[in-house]
């Protein structure tokens, strides 16, 4: 009588054993999922980080670039060229300083605005 007593509890505490066992191992598994993602935001933060670096280097180079070029001075214009012709010529090189990224679309829609008017 006794021995079918101690069976059944010795049974009950495999149960455990085991459910305690794939507790672990569902925990273990969901600690590894938000580990990933955790290293997934990690991930995108620093590419962020570098893409900035990079531009900010391209942005550096093109100020240097443009230090290193002697200011010209400006042409007096001649009896036979057009004013609009200076105006077209100035707004390309707005153009090219606000795809560079040192002028930003505001100042470039600015500065376009008083050279038109």
């Amino acid at each position: 009588m006794y021995g079918h007593l101690i069976l059944a509890k010795s049974c009950m505490v495999v149960r455990k054993i085991v459910r305690k066992k794939k507790r672990n191992e569902t925990e273990d598994a969901l600690n590894k999922v938000m580990g990933s993602k955790e290293l997934e935001v990690a991930a995108v933060i620093l590419k962020e980080l570098a893409e900035r670096k990079e531009r900010k280097n391209k942005i550096e180079n093109k100020e240097k670039q443009l230090k290193k070029t002697p200011l010209r001075k400006p042409k007096e214009p001649e009896s036979g060229t057009r004013p609009e012709n200076d105006k077209i010529k100035r707004l390309k090189e707005l153009a090219e300083l606000n795809r560079m990224g040192i002028l930003t679309t505001a100042e470039f829609e600015k500065l376009k605005a008083d050279l038109i008017n």
